[in-house]
């Protein structure tokens, strides 16, 4: 199995110089508040142009610039989402997204984020013993993206939930909040996975040219791709899950806006019938009974009447249990 080291300091320093010695594949994750730039380019040998791509890090670096090649080396950008240290009150996100740089040479994958965090024990990859060295970078990069699906689909159960209050004319009501939470979210994360698109299939050419890399199957970074193919697609479908339901609660808007007006739209025209100065009408309409049943009884048989065929007419109509039938 292949051996993990978690940072640079002290002995394991010295464990990563010893392997390195020694030609043996390992997985060293460091984080940069406790590496420095200088501590990998002693240890590990990296040039200049492969550690301006491993510590770029942030939006003001273009994706471009995070992918280095040089035929000993790669080094790129992928985001896993781990679990998040915040509180439920500060935000409904169980998975954040983090930014992991990674380097992959025939002697180590060097896998390297901002924050201190143990990454080999969030994302546990499977890699068992007699793969090749490829299949271990196959099975991080595999488990990075397996990551992305666990948010991917915690963003879909919110919209399952808000799919079924939008449906619900009983339920509660859809807060923009809650919309605006989930489109920022499905934003971000297209942002993010969108250019690892074909940044896959470009990587699987640069790592199968990289020297005294064992491989054992040549269609590892082919699956990464259409992983990648499969993620990008399930977030359209799920901003388009989320269109719908903005349809529906604005359709829900129109459709109670609707009802208002027509209610008021006998009361409109009795009111307006008898606040006309006819002489009948101001001569005859004289008498408390004809106030209490022309004045006001009117208006509530008007308002009734609307009500039902409101109601009877309703495009939606609650959910009514049927007869349970017992399984034959």
């Amino acid at each position: 199995m292949t051996e993990i080291v978690e940072g640079l300091d002290g002995e394991k320093r010295d464990r990563v110089a010893e392997l390195v010695r020694s030609g043996r594949f390992f997985w060293l994750d460091v984080a940069l508040s406790d590496t420095s730039p200088g501590d990998l380019r002693e240890v590990l040998g990296i040039p200049e142009e492969s550690l301006h791509a491993l510590l770029g890090f942030g939006a003001e670096h273009p994706s471009s610039r995070k992918f280095h090649a040089d035929g000993k080396r790669v080094a790129f950008a992928l985001s896993s989402y781990l679990e998040t240290t915040a509180s439920a009150e500060d935000t409904p996100e169980r998975l954040r997204a983090v930014e992991v740089h990674l380097l992959v040479s025939g002697d180590y994958l060097l896998t390297v984020h901002e924050e201190r965090l143990a990454l080999p024990e969030l994302l546990t990859p499977y890699t068992p013993e007699g793969r090749s060295e490829q299949y271990v970078v196959y099975a991080v990069l595999d488990a990075m993206i397996a990551s992305a699906f666990d948010a991917l689909n915690e963003i879909e159960l919110a919209l399952d939930e808000l799919a079924v209050m939008s449906t619900d004319l009983r339920g509660g009501r859809v807060r923009m909040a809650s919309l605006r939470s989930i489109s920022s979210r499905l934003s971000r994360m297209r942002r993010r996975v969108g250019p690892q698109r074909g940044l896959f299939e470009r990587l699987g050419v640069e790592i199968k040219r990289i020297e005294g890399l064992e491989a054992d199957d040549e269609r590892y970074f082919d699956r990464i791709g259409a992983q990648i193919n499969r993620l990008v697609d399930a977030i359209d479908a799920a901003a388009n899950a989320l269109a719908t339901i903005i349809d529906l609660r604005l359709n829900e808007t129109s459709y109670w806006l609707t009802v208002v007006a027509t209610i008021f739209l006998p009361l409109t025209f009795i009111t307006g019938f008898f606040g006309m100065n006819f002489g009948w009408m101001v001569h005859e309409i004289d008498t408390q009974l004809a106030f209490w049943v022309l004045g006001l009884g009117s208006l509530v048989v008007g308002v009734a009447l609307i009500w039902v065929l409101v109601v009877r007419g309703s495009p939606v109509e609650p959910d009514t249990p049927g007869p349970t039938r017992r399984p034959v």
